[in-house]
């Protein structure tokens, strides 16, 4: 990928497994392709999106239209599936907001 940028390569397509995985494929992306540096690790991106949610909440939107994106963050690392489950089960549900995802993070961060 780097090689292609080089030769002025504008963009390209990245697949499923990307939105299921998103850290294990995407992770180093900024620091590899453009020398930036990139979230530190998966729990760096989630607290990132806190402020967005945030926003997103007070504007009448609700959770689960942002977390159902965010299923796959933690794939393959302890603690995923209690972050896919809180965040499936109760994202959805009338009220929730970053009381839920901060008790799905917790899933994670105990495993």
């Amino acid at each position: 990928a780097v090689a292609l940028l080089a030769e002025g390569l504008d963009g390209v397509m990245v697949g499923r497994a990307a939105y299921h995985e998103p850290w294990n494929i995407l992770g180093g992306a900024d620091a590899a392709l453009f020398g930036l540096p990139g979230p530190a690790s998966a729990f760096a991106v989630a607290e990132a999106m806190r402020p967005y949610i945030a926003a997103h909440l007070a504007g009448g939107g609700r959770l689960h239209q942002i977390s159902r994106h965010m299923l796959g963050l933690f794939h393959g690392r302890p603690g995923a599936r209690g972050w896919r489950r809180a965040l499936s089960e109760g994202a959805s549900a009338e009220g929730a907001g970053l009381a839920l995802y901060d008790a799905a993070l917790a899933e994670v961060a105990r495993a």
